[in-house]
């Protein structure tokens, strides 16, 4: 059988068929118009192969990574609408101010009330710790239940307390912070 060759399909000719074309030197005409029964699926088959990034394992690769970049796009979006990328920290729990309802309402418990005598430390329990504790909480911290116990949520009243102060927030009622909550309290008196 005579050697044929398949011309390239024009990219521009949606619905040509393949021909098929001599190679140099075959004079026979049976090469281009012979028997094209037996060379029908073979000329498919080279015409399907010889077109890159055509096939059906190519395409669905396409659609997965189309897809995956899709729904990266819908995460980010609803991760920006739920306000994640807002910029800037978290505001830490602020002290109510002092017009609000809570420190308008103890005003007159807050000139009886005195600061510890002495610097604290979580663990510690006690007159001075229900003392802290009742001088956070006429200043609008949370320290939790006025127990005597210098516990969690004392640590973090105070933390609370240290921040609005601009003192290191520890959650240690150090010197610093016994001075500046004894000046506090003091001015709102």
């Amino acid at each position: 059988m005579a050697a044929r060759q398949l011309r390239p399909p024009d990219p521009d000719d949606w619905f040509a068929e393949p021909a098929l074309t001599r190679r140099s030197g075959d004079d026979s005409a049976a090469a281009v118009e012979g028997d094209t029964d037996d060379d029908w699926p073979e000329a498919v088959k080279a015409s399907s192969s010889s077109w890159p990034g055509r096939s059906a394992r190519q395409l669905t690769t396409k659609r997965i990574a189309i897809a995956g970049v899709c729904a990266l796009a819908l995460l980010l979006l609803g991760l920006a609408a739920a306000g994640l990328f807002s910029g800037g920290r978290s505001h830490p729990a602020a002290p109510a101010p002092a017009t609000s309802a809570p420190a308008t309402a103890s005003a007159p418990a807050a000139t009886s009330v005195r600061p510890p005598a002495r610097t604290l430390k979580p663990g510690d329990q006690g007159a001075q710790v229900r003392a802290l504790q009742r001088a956070l909480a006429s200043l609008g911290y949370a320290p939790g239940k006025i127990d005597g116990s210098y516990g969690p949520a004392t640590q973090k009243a105070v933390r609370a307390y240290q921040r609005a102060s601009r003192l290191t927030a520890d959650g240690l009622l150090g010197p610093k912070t016994l001075a500046a909550l004894t000046k506090t309290l003091a001015g709102s008196g």
